[in-house]
């Protein structure tokens, strides 16, 4: 297991969450977080905004979907855990991350682990793995769709995270 999944799966032991869905607002709060949702333009989805006097804000873009303002917000929490962020002025010197259509990419090693953090917190393996099992072993006629759509439900995320997290997983391949 990479540091970023075992962070992910350390932190929600440390919470006592056993299953999906994940409350990301709650666990940012339980983390001494502010979470503020407001629309931003072009293709920022959220941001992580840490002051030296341990002022964290975890910025949330207001117009995306639900389930994609969940995964920013655990994005973000990864960003918190993992990384010192990178610096920036703003009247005071503060740290910030901010989650974009790179960030979505994944080409840094960086957002690469957000990004792994946040598949981690909001779709837990060893509970994916479990209840796939179980899924099989209920459907008549399984399917990946009908996998991924049940799933996506079960964890409140978007439909395309749980493929990838499928797929990341050795689960289903590419359809």
């Amino acid at each position: 297991m990479r540091k970023a999944e075992r962070n992910a799966v350390e932190l929600l032991a440390r919470m006592g969450i056993k299953e999906p869905p994940i409350n990301v607002e709650q666990l940012a709060q339980d983390l001494g977080v502010d979470v503020s949702y407001s629309f931003y333009s072009g293709e920022v989805s959220g941001m992580l905004f840490r002051e030296e006097d341990d002022t964290k804000i975890i910025g949330v873009n207001s117009a995306h979907a639900t389930t994609r303002q969940r995964f920013t917000i655990a994005h973000e929490i990864g960003h918190l855990l993992l990384h010192k962020g990178r610096p920036m002025i703003v009247d005071t010197t503060v740290r910030i991350n901010m989650r974009d259509a790179t960030a979505s990419m994944a080409t840094n090693a960086e957002e690469i682990q957000a990004n792994a953090f946040a598949a981690e917190l909001l779709m837990p393996k060893a509970w994916v793995m479990e209840r796939m099992r179980n899924f099989m072993e209920q459907s008549d006629e399984p399917s990946d769709e009908d996998a991924i759509r049940t799933l996506a439900r079960e964890c409140e995320v978007s439909e395309q995270a749980m493929q990838f997290r499928l797929m990341n997983l050795g689960i289903i391949t590419s359809s």
